[in-house]
């Protein structure tokens, strides 16, 4: 049985890669990575889910028994949602797997007007209704698990359109408990909230020169990178810190990583650039975020050497996320108190295991484990899991990500008092110019598509609410940018700091 499930497995991720590489890959555009890249058929059989009362467990949405009005919407090669495709009423089913008789809480992760729906599980139905026209996280209710198999129903009747991305089961005790741990590791962050605005850059192994269709070498293209003259460029700007990408896409580290090295040769560098760039901003007072990007399939990117080797195309995916785990312990560990933050990426493949339609083993990551790790040897580190659109997927991180080009009102001194986010503090970070990266060949960077008087009121806009801006400018192989864009940023610093 082993061998069949494995032999399964292989062949699914074997089919997802033709289908994969059979598609040109194209850069990412601004502000949204989120491309239509297919949808697959709805469920008609359905897996039993082992369900655990020590740990919020994610039924997700992709992994329920539906009928022939629902459509299975995947985006960037990942499960995002089902939703309504034709007139209702809508049934979904997910058999549930558990070893003790256990009360949950559930919580759905839903998109939708006008809903009224129904929660049924072994003889108990829970009505409950919606009118959410933004995702939104609505309790349901508690239902009881018997030891054994237990079928839960979820239907909804609406006469518009729906989408419902996951629902999660909690047990009471747990929930309260995760609660409690995760506020006592929450940041408030003061330095960031008063920063006004920041650099973000996306430079790693894929940046391209302006002309020329030769790529480096990673290790030739790390000791060429000038860290002086690019530190130059963010005092240059004004800006209060940097959020730097030492991966995107692709799992290649500027700096001398031994727990990367230990899954995958090849990836990492003699230089530790990571270091001397954060021992400069030190010296300046500027402040330093890491973006982490843990280099799975993209419609832009794929790294299947480094999903292979590292566990990431395994249907349980805790080796997976250990070798994540460790990774960033590392990294936190060699930067400490030089290293302010962590922003990492693509959270719906961190909150749902099962994006890839995969089933069995962990249904979410350990966020506790990996925050835990992420500010290793600097506890007062900032942390963000980028969830798009969709609802915050866990209560262990401290601010938003906030993707794309957005402003904010009616915070409590900085923070969101209410709503998807409750509890972060507020961020916002989006394109300067066109993308996130320079990864085209022969392409010269755009010229900025906001001018000095938008970026200047939205700057302010954003001190006056206590939160900030981060500005993504795109960078060539050589580690320049566009002198368009830096002209601009000079005289926004000479508005803002006052030189």
């Amino acid at each position: 049985m082993g061998n069949v499930v494995k032999d399964s497995l292989k062949s699914r991720w074997s089919m997802l890669l033709i289908f994969l590489l059979a598609i040109p890959l194209i850069a990412q555009d601004a502000p949204d990575p989120y491309a239509e890249t297919g949808s697959s058929n709805t469920k008609t059989t359905i897996e039993p889910i082992v369900i655990s009362n020590k740990e919020i467990n994610v039924l997700s949405g992709g992994l329920a028994e539906t009928g022939f009005n629902f459509k299975t919407t995947v985006l960037n090669y990942m499960f995002q949602w089902i939703e309504s495709e034709a007139p209702g009423p809508y049934l979904m089913k997910w058999q549930l797997e558990s070893s003790t008789e256990e009360n949950y809480e559930v919580v759905a992760r839903i998109l939708g007007a006008n809903i009224n729906g129904t929660l049924s599980c072994n003889g108990k139905s829970i009505p409950f209704k919606s009118n959410e026209k933004d995702w939104s996280q609505i309790a349901l209710g508690t239902i009881s698990l018997k030891e054994g198999i237990n079928t839960l129903e979820l239907e909804i009747n609406t006469a518009e359109k729906f989408k419902l991305s996951a629902l999660e089961l909690t047990a009471p005790s747990f929930a309260a408990k995760t609660d409690e741990e995760a506020l006592k590791l929450r940041q408030k962050a003061d330095w960031f909230k008063d920063a006004g605005y920041g650099l973000m850059f996306q430079w790693t192994n894929r940046a391209t020169p302006e002309k020329g269709d030769t790529i480096k070498a990673w290790e030739d293209k790390v000791n060429d990178f000038d860290v002086e003259e690019f530190v130059d460029l963010v005092e240059d700007s004004g800006a209060a810190y940097v959020i730097w990408s030492i991966t995107w896409g692709q799992q290649y580290i500027s700096a001398p990583i031994t727990s990367l090295d230990k899954v995958l040769k090849g990836r990492t560098t003699e230089r530790d650039l990571l270091g001397e760039m954060a021992d400069l901003l030190y010296a300046k007072g500027i402040k330093l975020i890491f973006y982490y990007h843990y280099g799975y399939d993209c419609y832009h990117s794929i790294d299947s050497k480094w999903m292979e080797a590292s566990g990431g195309y395994k249907a349980d995916k805790t080796e997976f996320y250990g070798n994540l785990k460790n990774i960033v312990a590392e990294v936190g560990n060699r930067y400490g108190k030089k290293l302010n933050g962590w922003f990492f990426d693509g959270a719906q493949r961190y909150y749902d295991t099962h994006f890839d339609g995969s089933s069995g083993g962990i249904s979410t990551a350990n966020f506790k484990e990996i925050s835990k790790a992420a500010k290793t040897n600097n506890g007062q580190r900032i942390i963000s899991y980028n969830s798009w659109i969709l609802p915050k997927v866990t209560e262990y991180q401290d601010y938003y990500a906030g993707e794309g080009l957005k402003q904010f009102t009616g915070l409590d001194d900085g923070v969101f008092p209410e709503g998807n986010y409750k509890g972060l503090q507020a961020h916002s970070c989006f394109t300067l110019e066109k993308r996130w990266g320079h990864i085209d060949k022969n392409t010269t960077i755009a010229s900025p598509k906001h001018s000095l008087d938008d970026l200047i009121g939205r700057i302010k806009h954003a001190q006056e609410n206590r939160y900030p801006l981060s500005i993504n400018l795109e960078m060539y192989e050589d580690g320049s940018v566009s002198p368009e864009s830096r002209a601009l940023l000079r005289k926004v610093s000479k508005a803002i700091r006052g030189k």
